[in-house]
């Protein structure tokens, strides 16, 4: 008797008797206004087909991308803390800090590499962590993959760590500043934005611009998170950011003094390849 085509009750419908080692590929992004990456809440996506898993397997982590998460430039951002509802993630978690506990208890911890600014815009590979162990898994199947991701705290990883940006920007191109009385610029400070004309669309009133580096009045971009869509035309106006001390940063959109100035806009997103090797 073939003793292991014998062990159907084991299956999930069918039984693979090729293939001992599965892929799954999670893609997460925030382009059509949704807000879990930016404020670290929940996502949810259905597969292009159900996940079946045929015996007891390990799964490994083999591949992590992102695209404009924060920069590793605090003790809160230096790893992403990633949960998957449908793996039993059985990790522990102790640190001198009870708030961060929460959040990586039962999470996959990855290395933040994301270093620079100057990496918003493209892809970055957190390379170290590739093919590490998450969890065993037992025979079924899965027809949707939902968690979160957040930083060591379980605030957003994100846009910021202002809840609820839903894009990353550079204003990029400036050759000068007008006025530059809020710099130096810090890390998370928040700016209203405003300007004259209709130069800029999809601003509002509120504080909601959070920059997301250091910045110094030699800077030729500057990075930002927002809340909203905001769109560049031309024309000779004035793009003014305003601090919570009225402290402000003036530039021209003039061709005479910044002829190429651009803005830049893009969503967050991550993308996190599985490996699953069933078990002998």
């Amino acid at each position: 008797m073939d003793t292991d085509q014998y062990q159907f009750y084991k299956n999930a419908g069918f039984r693979n008797t090729r293939n001992e080692k599965k892929t799954l590929v999670i893609d997460i992004d925030d382009a059509d206004g949704e807000t879990h990456l930016g404020s670290g809440t929940q996502f949810s996506v259905d597969l292009f087909e159900p996940l079946r898993i045929d015996k007891h397997s390990e799964v490994y982590l083999d591949n992590f991308i992102t695209l404009n998460s924060n920069i590793a430039n605090s003790g809160l951002s230096l790893a992403y803390c990633l949960k998957i509802n449908e793996f039993n993630i059985d990790s522990n978690a102790a640190s001198t800090n009870q708030d961060n506990m929460g959040a990586m208890y039962n999470s996959i911890i990855i290395p933040n590499e994301h270093t620079t600014v100057s990496d918003n815009h493209a892809g970055v590979l957190h390379k170290s962590k590739k093919f590490n162990y998450v969890c065993d898994i037992n025979p079924g199947k899965i027809g949707r993959i939902s968690g979160t991701i957040t930083n060591l705290d379980g605030t957003p990883i994100f846009h910021g760590d202002r809840i609820g940006n839903i894009h990353t920007y550079a204003l990029t191109g400036i050759d000068s500043f007008s006025t530059g009385t809020a710099f130096p610029i810090t890390g998370n400070e928040l700016f209203t934005i405003s300007a004259t004309g209709n130069v800029l669309t999809g601003i509002t009133t509120q504080p909601t611009c959070q920059m997301l580096a250091s910045h110094q009045d030699d800077t030729k971009t500057l990075h930002f998170s927002y809340d909203g869509e905001i769109t560049l035309h031309t024309g000779s106006e004035s793009i003014v950011f305003t601090d919570v001390d009225n402290d402000t940063i003036v530039i021209s959109t003039a061709s005479g003094d910044n002829p190429n100035l651009q803005l830049v806009k893009n969503p967050g997103r991550f993308i996190a390849e599985f490996l699953i090797i069933s078990k002998e």
